[in-house]
């Protein structure tokens, strides 16, 4: 079975029967920063880019630091850094959890440019201190012409952020492509399908995920 990862290549999935293939639909870069003060208690890392072109890893020491997901929290623990994450990736499940925490602590929250607003949007309305550090930017290829090949022989493809779905289906996708698609979270689902076509949830982390998508077709 041919499987396609369009997530970001900066931590790449390593499966095992080597079944998956990684093609990043988007590059990053790291953008300057200020970090103003030190004085925040609770950290969010949105995504493993916004750990990548984070710099301040001694800055972490004694904070609170929560991940959007599981992929972003083992890229933190790759760093030594422990941090608390939802079950479910998502902005909607961390909020839950930085509901029952709340102390009227200092948030801050580490994302890219265009990055998701919900949590910020979230701590901001209900009074928290909250301020927001934009440490890399995304951008399109310059051509997509070479990997249109490639995902025209895909039985599979894996999405791991709303912006990849968006890039494909501006600059990828065919009628003639047979297929099946899969969000790693529900919003990435929704997203497909507000856009038109079906999506299946695959839990990125499953033991054997190409297996995983096998049974699922």
């Amino acid at each position: 079975m041919n499987i396609i990862d369009t997530g970001s290549n900066i931590n790449p999935r390593k499966d095992q029967k080597s079944s998956i293939r990684n093609i990043p639909l988007f590059q990053i870069k790291g953008a300057e920063y200020l970090l103003n003060t030190k004085n925040y208690t609770n950290i969010i890392f949105q995504s493993i880019p916004s750990v990548k072109f984070f710099n301040d890893y001694e800055f972490l020491k004694n904070k609170n630091v929560y991940s959007m997901g599981t992929s972003t929290q083992n890229y933190l623990s790759q760093k030594g850094i422990i941090a608390t994450c939802p079950d479910v990736p998502g902005s909607k499940e961390l909020i839950k959890i930085l509901a029952k925490n709340k102390k009227n602590e200092k948030y801050l929250i580490v994302k890219g440019e265009d990055g998701l607003n919900d949590v910020f949007n979230y701590l901001k309305e209900n009074g928290e201190d909250v301020q927001e550090l934009i440490c890399y930017t995304r951008f399109k290829l310059d051509s997509y012409e070479d990997i249109k090949k490639d995902f025209r022989k895909a039985d599979a493809i894996i999405f791991s952020s709303t912006y990849a779905v968006e890039v494909f289906f501006h600059e990828v996708y065919s009628p003639d492509m047979n297929a099946i698609f899969f969000g790693i979270s529900n919003r990435i689902i929704k997203f497909i399908f507000d856009l038109g076509y079906e999506a299946k949830f695959i839990d990125y982390f499953s033991e054997d995920i190409s297996e995983s998508i096998k049974k699922s077709i």
